[in-house]
């Protein structure tokens, strides 16, 4: 393989690797936002239908972040995130469709994924 060619699949190599790493990054973006929108509708929503659709998508949402965390690499953050979701999911399962009205615990945990969303997007322009 001559020197041409060597830079040419190494180029293309380190492409796909970032365009992986931006995919992942939109990935979990987009489950955040998700996440944050469902949540809201879960507190404010007086339609039963829309909140019942909240509820199940939290709860799915909750899931793939818990499952995206890589404990290996992220170390303490995946810890303390994974806590911060399993808060959100156990307060989600607790107070139900019906239950999350106005409700403290569910606003507790929409600002709290607001403010991961923020810090995920800010870390992203970093």
């Amino acid at each position: 393989m001559n020197a041409n060619a060597a830079i040419s699949s190494y180029t293309e190599i380190q492409n796909q690797t970032r365009s992986d790493e931006n995919a992942g990054f939109h990935v979990v973006s987009t489950a955040l936002n998700k996440l944050e929108k469902s949540l809201d509708l879960l507190q404010t929503s007086t339609n039963s239908l829309e909140r019942q659709k909240a509820f199940q998508a939290s709860l799915l949402t909750l899931y793939f972040l818990q499952k995206s965390l890589d404990f290996e690499s992220q170390g303490d953050l995946a810890i303390n995130l994974f806590r911060l979701y399993e808060f959100c999911r156990i307060k989600v399962i607790e107070n139900g469709v019906n239950g999350s009205i106005d409700n403290h615990e569910i606003k507790k945990c929409h600002f709290f994924i607001k403010e991961i969303l923020l810090s995920w997007e800010l870390a992203k322009d970093k």
